[in-house]
């Protein structure tokens, strides 16, 4: 009995202590939540009432408080990967003769990197944060796919220029711009077909608001010596890339059809230049003015469709949309006379490009170009393109889908070369998001392409020299960020 006593005691007295703990505790809160709070609003009251606080250092308070870390940005594009043809040989791409692109899916055949560096000048330098002035640097890295190591890995710089921008108070979306940089460049993604490119060297200013729905940019460039094509691929003769002076104006985000419409206009000129056509044979090619007009439709709907038309027609230095002359496809040792005359050139092109993506089972992309080149007093002087093409992308769930890509090009020469290349692609891939755009897109890939009889040996080499079909199979990468 005594001992259930004590027992009883013991734990009264220690109920009690706890008791008395706890209140100590809970006092000692209330009296410390109690300071803090008086502290805070003494801060707030002294923060308030501080009248040597200018109206600048509140200004300068609330760009710090934005910037975070905005002052440099790491972006680029990747595609990477491994691929065999049917006999187990090194993948080798697919694409018709006179043909200026190849459809991409499963049938790209080397490794390409771009990497972009940009440096934004700190707001307290500047003395605004609308004043924004920024440095962009873009490397790029070019290493094609081989079984053996008799190839080249070619290392570009493709950008550097400098920005300055909201430097007009009436005109804040205006700003300059001088060095080399890729320059209102416009692509068909499925075929990575860089259909207007007048990157180069120079300057201009862009982004000019004129009234409610324009804005006009102006550029002065030359063509940019580069041994890489605007799709990352090494040029077959980067020698004969030749410089030309352009004009560049743009008129875009004009309101049109329910979109917008874009008018982008260039006068060219070039000083004439020799350039090797063929192993042993210098061509010269004599000065010329020329001219060109892109007119654009871009229509976006609620559906999560878009849709791009494209009209463009050039003369002369001009004919080819690009900073750069070169001598146009269908040239060869037949019909290039010693002296070429490049006024005569001219070329006629129309485009659609076709998104579908809302986020559902299926998605995808589709085009569809004319092309009509004229080479002048030459023999087969008239060579046309027509390339048709699909890839749908149905999507298991959000991470895996299957895309297929279907490509049809066709490509005629003036008594000369005339035929058709089909190329079929199955792809399983994942990727972040349902969408026929997502990135990055881990894929498997297996192609199949045949082609008409007047492309044999033309089409595939060296894998597939004297055949009139091919297969590649293999992995590949593809990101941007």
């Amino acid at each position: 009995m005594r001992i259930i006593t004590f027992t009883l005691s013991s734990l009264i007295a220690t109920a009690a202590f706890a008791d008395a703990a706890t209140n100590d505790l809970r006092a000692e809160f209330e009296a410390y939540k109690a300071a803090s709070e008086a502290r805070i609003h003494s801060l707030e009251s002294q923060v308030g009432n501080r009248s040597e606080l200018s109206q600048q250092e509140v200004d300068d308070l609330r760009v710090f408080a934005e910037r975070g870390t905005i002052d440099f940005e790491f972006q680029g594009y990747l595609r990477a990967g491994y691929g065999v043809d049917g006999q187990g040989n090194a993948q080798a791409a697919f694409q018709a003769p006179n043909a200026e692109s190849k459809y991409r899916l499963g049938n790209e055949a080397e490794t390409y990197l771009e990497t972009t560096f940009i440096a934004k000048t700190p707001p307290e330098v500047t003395g605004s944060k609308d004043k924004k002035f920024e440095t962009q640097i873009r490397l790029a890295y070019s290493i094609p796919n081989s079984n053996s190591a008799t190839y080249d890995s070619t290392f570009s710089l493709r950008e550097a220029y400098g920005t300055a921008g909201g430097l007009f108070e009436d005109n804040p979306s205006a700003g300059w711009w001088a060095g080399q940089r890729f320059y209102s460049r416009v692509q068909v993604h499925m075929t990575d077909f860089w259909y207007r490119d007048m990157s180069g060297y120079g300057g201009g200013i862009e982004n000019v608001a004129v009234g409610d729905t324009l804005k006009v940019g102006a550029a002065w460039i030359g063509g940019s010596v580069d041994s890489l094509d605007s799709d990352g691929t090494v040029f077959v003769n980067p020698d004969g890339q030749l410089r030309k002076d352009n004009l560049d104006l743009s008129l875009t985000e004009i309101d049109s059809l329910g979109g917008e419409f874009r008018a982008l206009l260039t006068y060219s000129y070039f000083n004439g230049d020799q350039v090797e056509s063929a192993p042993g044979t210098t061509n010269s090619l004599r000065n010329s003015h020329g001219g060109s007009l892109n007119l654009f439709q871009i229509n976006e709907f609620d559906n999560g469709i878009q849709n791009l038309a494209v009209l463009q027609y050039g003369l002369g230095a001009a004919y080819n949309f690009r900073a750069q002359l070169a001598l146009p496809t269908g040239f060869n040792a037949g019909n290039t006379p010693a002296e070429v005359n490049t006024d005569d050139f001219q070329q006629f092109r129309f485009i659609e490009d076709f998104t579908y993506s809302n986020g559902k089972k299926v998605s995808g992309s589709a085009t569809f170009l004319y092309q009509y080149l004229y080479l002048g007093d030459v023999p087969q002087n008239v060579v046309q393109w027509t390339s048709a093409g699909v890839r749908p992308v149905y999507h298991f769930n959000r991470r895996y889908s299957l895309a297929t890509e279907a490509g049809w090009d066709y490509t005629d020469q003036k008594d000369g070369l005339s035929g058709s290349l089909f190329k079929l692609t199955f792809a399983p891939q994942i990727t972040p998001e349902m969408s026929v755009m997502s990135r990055p897109a881990l894929r498997l890939f297996l192609t199949y392409a045949w082609w008409t009889d007047d492309f044999t040996g033309l089409v595939g080499s060296p894998t597939h020299a004297g055949e009139t079909e091919g297969l590649s199979a293999g992995a590949q990468l593809e990101t941007w960020w």
